[in-house]
């Protein structure tokens, strides 16, 4: 199931910069998450922005086994291990224009350390075929395939 609960900001622009929204969202998130019957599984998949709002929740989640972030400029944490107990998974096109921003974070300001960086500590997810900082689940894409088998208890394809 999409779930898009939270107001995201629109460009490039200083919301986007800021966290705030983030902020806001995940409280939704973890809203939305906890009224799930209890036996669901849930993975959470945050593109870009969204991998923020994913991020800020994921530590509230125990419930969640995986978080993937595509596009991700920042989770709001410095390592995966800080997201709670949660596998954290991760996929940067070389050609994603989010590889620009910078990481770093002060106050409400910036997003931290890339989920793709490996000082955070994620688990790569192969890109080929993702093109851009919108191609990642476009069918025939090597990380379209890796976040099903994510989201099936699948063995996940290496990243190359």
């Amino acid at each position: 199931m999409a779930w898009l609960g939270y107001d995201p900001p629109e460009g490039l622009s200083l919301e986007a910069a800021r966290d705030l929204r983030a902020r806001a969202g995940a409280a939704e998130l973890i809203a939305f998450v906890n009224s799930l019957p209890p036996r669901a599984a849930v993975t959470l998949i945050g593109h870009s922005y969204g991998a923020l709002v994913a991020g800020l929740a994921a530590p509230h989640l125990p419930r969640v086994a995986d978080v993937v972030a595509l596009g991700a400029p920042g989770m709001g944490a410095a390592t995966a291990t800080a997201l709670g107990g949660a596998r954290v998974w991760s996929a940067l096109a070389a050609d994603d224009w989010i590889r620009r921003v910078p990481q770093l974070r002060l106050g409400h300001l910036g997003h931290g350390r890339r989920p793709s960086s490996a000082a955070f500590g994620a688990l790569p997810l192969p890109v080929e075929g993702a093109a851009g900082h919108d191609g990642y689940l476009c069918p025939g894409s090597a990380t379209l395939d890796a976040v099903t088998a994510i989201v099936l208890s699948r063995p996940v394809p290496s990243a190359t």
